[in-house]
Parts: structure tokens; sequence; C-alpha cells
């Protein structure tokens, strides 16, 4: 990209926010009513864990809306589970569906037209509070112009997606969520998932670090992990967990059916033996 894109959040790739290591549970937390009508949302502590600069929400049940955008420097959603429809402002009808993932960029217009009753996903924003303005023709702020070169970017749970050892483990298949070029290397997303044809060795990972902070959410199976200053634990799909840069842990054992969601800030980093 020939530009850097200047959020008012205020952080890049060279100094990026750190999330504060916490799990939580699949069971955690209270369902409240939020912005578009139909919704219920559980706070995955997110906001709290980074001072406020990215908060993440599980979804269950929307409505449809008028078209509208977010005046934000980061959006992104993944289905969980039934079908979502939506128009975008270059002309795309799309239905997102279980495992469907959606970048928008800051300012990006759309609409939701249609919801399935079990409609069920995982957003994440940044900053956690923003302004949502509704409107074919509402203006956009001045800041929008730094980012109409970007476009939404939505991609769908196919087999050709996956690319094994695309990622720190060579045993492992990786989906590129695509969001590493239009956040200008501030956050990388993917989904890693484990089958039968090359299963994770004895031990696993192994105890190390990286110089990333990152969440992740199993979406299937489980997986048995230890972190430095917590107690050894079984995380299961839906379970939140959070890992502040550098915090050592190790993913000793998982099901062989094990599939997660992964978020890195930054989206370039090592992965460090110790």
């Amino acid at each position: 990209m020939d530009r850097l894109l200047t959020w008012k959040s205020g952080w890049d790739k060279e100094n990026p926010l750190d999330i504060r290591t916490g799990l939580v549970g699949k069971d955690d937390g209270t369902w409240v009513a939020g912005p578009v009508s139909g919704a219920r949302y559980r706070d995955l502590g997110l906001g709290e864990a980074t001072g406020g600069l990215l908060g993440a929400r599980h979804v269950r049940g929307a409505g449809t809306t008028d078209w509208q955008f977010h005046d934000v420097d980061f959006q992104w959603f993944f289905v969980l589970n039934g079908e979502l429809k939506i128009r975008t402002e270059d002309g795309r009808d799309l239905a997102l569906g279980k495992g469907a993932s959606a970048y928008q960029p800051p300012c990006w217009r759309h609409q939701i037209y249609a919801v399935s009753d079990d409609y069920e996903a995982i957003e994440v924003t940044g900053p956690t509070g923003f302004e949502t303005v509704t409107g074919p023709d509402a203006a956009k702020p001045a800041r929008a112009e730094d980012f109409a070169h970007l476009k939404g970017i939505y991609s769908f749970d196919e087999p050709g997606e996956y690319v094994r050892g695309d990622g720190p483990r060579a045993w492992s298949l990786y989906r590129d969520l695509g969001t590493r070029e239009p956040t200008d290397g501030r956050v990388h997303i993917h989904i890693i998932k484990l089958d039968d044809e090359q299963p994770s060795p004895p031990g696993g990972t192994g105890e190390h670090h990286h110089t990333m902070a990152q969440w992740f959410m199993p979406i299937r199976g489980w997986i048995d992990i230890s972190s430095e200053g917590q107690p050894n634990r079984r995380v299961h799909a839906g379970d939140f967990v959070m890992l502040s840069r550098g915090a050592a842990h190790n993913a000793f054992d998982a099901s062989s059916d094990y599939m997660t969601l992964e978020f890195c800030v930054p989206a370039d980093y090592e992965t460090v033996a110790r």
C-alpha cells in the first residue's frame, strides 16, 4: 500500500496496542439489547483489556437496517451460525452464511436487508465507541476520503481457502481473512484448524511467546492451554481468550477437530520458543 492510513484511535503497526491477558467463558456475561433492533449482545471483555481501542461482542439475532455506515477505524465480523444478507456501496449483494468473514473499511456504506432467526456472529470494532450514520445519501466525514480506495473484504468457508503451514505451525491449516493490507499491518486475522491428515505432535506447540498481542476463540472442538500466571485450562468452543504481547504459553493438547479464530496485533510478528 502506497500510503499509511491514520486511525483516530492513534495506534499503528509500529506502536501497536496491547491486550491484557484474560478469559471470558462461553457462558459468562449478560446478554443485552444493542444498536440493531432484534439483536442481543454479549460483551467479550476486549474493550476493557485494550482501554477501549478495540471491542468484541458476541451477537445473536438481528434486524434489518437502513443504508448506514460506521465512523470507525476498524470493523470486522464473523458468522458463527445462520445467515445475513447485505448490500454494499460498491454494488455487491451478498449472503453471508456460517463461516463467512467480513472486513468493512471505515465509513463503508452498507445495508442489512435479511437475517435468519438463528443468526449468530462475533463482531470486532475499533474504537469501542463510534457513530453510526443512517440514510442512503448521508454525508460522510472528511476523514472518509482517506479510506475511499479500500473495499469491503468478504470471504467464505471453502476448502481452497485453507493452506497447511501458512502460519507458525507446519501441521495446522490456516485461512487468512484479509485484514493485513487494509489495516496497514495493524491486524491479522486467520482461522486455524487441525485435521486427521497431519495431527499436531505430542506435547503440542511447546512453551513459546509471540511479539504480538492476540485473542482467540475456538469455534469447534477444544484446546488445552497453559499460560504464565494462569491455571492450565481446557478452552472450549465459544470461550474467548486474550493474551498480552510476550505472554508465555503452551497449547499442549487439542481435539482432532479443533478450529479457532485468531486475531493478531500487529500482523507481522515472531514466535519465540522458550
